[in-house]
């Protein structure tokens, strides 16, 4: 179960990304003018030329995409992850085969 709560969670951070990517293009297209940065109690606006903007755009984008492969990479060790359990699981609930005893006569 803990495995399936993890991967909900990375495949929604990773339409989260790709949202964002389509944002970014979106944003890139109208002509980015000035950029907004955050803090925990700051807020900072920063006018840009066009220029400047479409660096910023490419350096965003690359993060996405790296955020992306990232989470798609987690996602994929999670599942391998579950499914190593689960063989562990079956095996370990598999019942064994009852065994002749060594000093027992072999039945004719």
């Amino acid at each position: 179960m803990w495995y399936s709560k993890q991967l909900r969670q990375v495949r929604r951070a990773r339409k989260v990304a790709r949202m964002q990517q389509h944002q970014l293009l979106a944003l890139e297209l109208e002509g980015i003018v000035a950029l907004t940065l955050h803090s925990a109690t700051q807020t900072l606006t920063v006018l840009i030329e066009r220029a400047a903007g479409a660096q910023v755009v490419d350096t965003l984008r690359e993060a996405l995409r790296e955020r992306r492969q990232v989470l798609k990479t987690e996602a994929r060790q999670l599942r391998q992850d579950w499914q190593e359990s689960e063989t562990l699981r079956a095996r370990k609930e598999k019942p064994r085969p009852n065994q002749p005893l060594a000093d027992a006569p072999p039945a004719s």
